[in-house]
């Protein structure tokens, strides 16, 4: 789809739900089948000997590895904002140098994230409580996927500005090839080689790998509006390199307490054992493939709001909102009532340990019933940050983890016998007192147009 196309279905398309429809497929596709990626992980990990403990290591992990990966998802979201209003007030040049700006940060951060964390994360890992097996599968996952990061932030750099002129589809061709490239190569190094989940890190640095040169190719050589060259790789603008960080902090913060916050989880999880953990895992991944085409509105939501902001439409800008929300609540009501009658069935696939399938299954029943609200959690969030507003993201993703869930946690574990029901219940609960906190805050967002006439200063 090409970039006039895309601004006509963002900026004037009168339907506004084909227009969700057309530019969220893409990314849908490119979710789904990064959401199919980990149920094949899953599913392949859940056949291995010790597979409690291999399930157990990657429930523990990704909270270490996401509180990195957020300084990554912060740059993205703060690209998006800067990047889409700036071409939507029709101003390529600084739209250009912002997003020569993104590249930079973006490089630099992955090569010290990956040298970071793969120096602490025996250290981390210990701290959480991990022994024996688990602590050494964790170990070998978190070190191995600590080499993807550079190229991981790379992606995450040429999607943001792909995204920004509402080209969804070329980031899904890339993702999905490095989908299919990880699908294949994990059961190769898995089931045939015997690698265990070190096999399965390495096919996610691989997949990363392949796609990387595409990325450079459509950033610096590929002729288009935004194509980078080398004088915009130099940070001689520092107020630019501020207010990119400025819009970029709130959101790396939110995404890095939330995953630390995920990390107190896990350790809390895993006082109840290595089964309550697994089960975790496994019903984590079953949720996020309903949660995938949510998650994909919810960016798409994003770049809408963006761009009809520093166009000054408004109206379109709040129509947008309420397009995103009906979709979303639809998709996770109907999804969740498939899955439903079906969790016993899918969660046998995923795992060989009957102790782990019976847990499972019980978060499972927890999970679907908060789906809808998680389906306007993240339209919250897209609303937020496509204006600008990254700042109440922060505080919907902090309050949700530190001031609900973990606190309630605690309560439920040391004072009551609910046991592991304790844990799913304070999900629950936290998700419905942070939608009353969305709605609150979306009442203060200022829709009105973020960038001034004739200047270049985004005021938030």
């Amino acid at each position: 789809m090409k970039k006039k196309d895309n601004t006509q279905l963002l900026l004037y398309e009168p339907n506004v739900y084909k227009s969700f429809i057309i530019l969220a497929l893409p990314v849908f596709g490119a979710n789904f089948m990064k959401a199919f990626n980990d149920l094949v992980d899953t599913f392949f990990i859940g056949q291995m000997q010790n597979s409690v403990a291999a399930q157990a290591s990657i429930a523990l992990t990704w909270p270490i590895i996401n509180i990195f990966v957020s300084f990554q998802i912060g740059l993205s979201i703060a690209g998006v904002a800067v990047i889409s209003q700036f071409l939507g007030a029709e101003k390529d040049d600084e739209a250009r140098e912002y997003a020569g700006i993104l590249f930079v940060l973006s490089v630099v951060l992955g090569i010290a994230i990956n040298i970071i964390l793969f120096l602490i994360c025996p250290s981390v890992i210990r701290g959480m409580g991990a022994t024996d097996m688990v602590y050494e599968y964790s170990v070998q996952y978190v070190r191995i996927r600590s080499m993807e990061m550079l190229f991981a932030f790379i992606f995450a750099c040429f999607q943001a500005v792909r995204q920004s002129q509402g080209d969804t589809v070329t980031p899904v061709i890339l993702q999905v090839t490095a989908v299919m490239i990880n699908i294949v190569l994990t059961g190769v190094f898995v089931k045939i080689l015997g690698l265990g989940v070190f096999g399965a890190g390495l096919a996610t640095v691989i997949g990363q790998i392949v796609i990387c040169p595409a990325c450079l190719y459509y950033l610096f050589i590929r002729k288009e509006n935004l194509k980078l060259r080398r004088k915009n790789l130099k940070l001689k603008n520092w107020d630019k390199v501020r207010k990119l960080t400025f819009i970029a902090t709130p959101s790396a913060a939110s995404q890095a307490l939330s995953s630390f916050g995920f990390l107190i989880l896990n350790t809390l999880i895993l006082d109840y054992g290595a089964v309550v953990t697994a089960a975790f895992s496994v019903g984590n991944k079953i949720s996020n493939m309903l949660l995938m085409p949510v998650l994909a509105i919810g960016s798409v939501l994003a770049a809408y709001v963006g761009q009809n902001i520093g166009a000054g439409n408004i109206k379109r800008a709040k129509q947008a909102y309420n397009v995103s929300r009906n979709l979303s609540l639809w998709i996770a009501i109907i999804g969740s009532l498939i899955i439903f009658p079906l969790r016993q069935e899918v969660i046998a696939l995923l795992t060989n340990d009957a102790n782990t399938q019976r847990e499972a299954i019980n978060y499972m029943i927890w999970v679907l019933v908060t789906m809808p609200l998680m389906a306007m959690f993240q339209n919250y969030v897209g609303v937020f940050n496509g204006s600008g507003n990254t700042k109440y993201s922060f505080i919907m993703e902090t309050a949700r983890l530190w001031v609900v869930r973990l606190p309630m946690i605690l309560l439920l574990k040391n004072f009551t016998n609910f046991g592991s029901d304790g844990i799913w219940f304070a999900m629950n609960a936290s998700n419905l007192i942070i939608i009353i906190l969305g709605a609150i805050l979306l009442r203060r967002v200022d829709f009105s147009a973020s960038i001034s006439s004739g200047k270049e200063e985004i005021t938030l």
